[in-house]
């Protein structure tokens, strides 16, 4: 498909071919990056299904927020609100912020125990945001059934990205609800498609990456 069709190329017939191999090249990137992008919703879907089985009768021991777009922690609190014997952590807070200029927009503020939040300002990114919350686990023992809230096209990378970095001691079984986006906001649509670009960024990233996490901070 690719190699010269004529024995004798021309410049013309040269560039033509070299043109359609581009966009046959350009289709099939764009077909597969659509996929990939269908994949993510698809498992951010199963996820949350699987979540809300799980936590029909229970409470989850812990429900973390990986911060990084508005509604997680409002979303997060609301379910904190239903499920009143759960424990928050809010991993990647701005320094800025604390406890309560995070709640007081919340028209749920009152009803939520402020008690049993805890927040993480050193996290940067989502793998940083996952080292910080196996840390937070590590150290509070006994938790072992913990919620993870995002928004549904970064759900996948969460989840590969604690399989990875995760230790065979760690013994937690962990879920994930997402936050559904509309994707007819074309700026929306350019996270999903970015969000591919990230997760292959840190795929290869987590090949090499053999580190502790008591000492680890990460630039992704």
């Amino acid at each position: 498909m690719f190699s010269s069709k004529y024995i004798f190329e021309t410049k013309n017939t040269r560039m033509m071919r070299y043109l359609r191999n581009f966009i046959i090249l350009m289709f099939i990137f764009v077909l597969t990056y659509l996929a990939a992008g269908y994949l993510f919703i698809l498992s951010s879907d199963l996820e949350t299904k699987k979540s809300k089985e799980a936590f029909y009768k229970k409470a989850p021991d812990l429900i973390v927020v990986f911060t990084g777009d508005k509604g997680r922690i409002p979303y997060a609190l609301k379910l904190a609100k239903e499920y009143k014997s759960s424990q928050v952590f809010i991993t990647g807070v701005h320094n800025k912020n604390n406890l309560e200029t995070l709640l007081e927009p919340l028209p749920i503020k009152d009803e939520v125990n402020s008690e049993n939040i805890e927040i993480d300002y050193l996290a940067r990114n989502t793998i940083e945001n996952a080292v910080a919350t196996l840390r937070h686990l590590r150290e509070k023992r006994g938790l072992k059934d913990i919620l993870v809230i995002s928004h549904d096209y970064h759900i996948l990378r969460i989840k590969t990205i604690l399989g990875a970095i995760r230790s065979d001691e760690d013994d937690y079984q962990f879920y994930f609800s997402a936050i559904t986006t509309d994707y007819s906001i074309s700026n929306n649509f350019k996270k999903l498609y970015k969000e591919v670009y990230k997760f292959l960024r840190s795929f290869l990233f987590l090949m090499i990456w053999d580190s502790d996490l008591d000492s680890v901070q990460i630039e992704l």
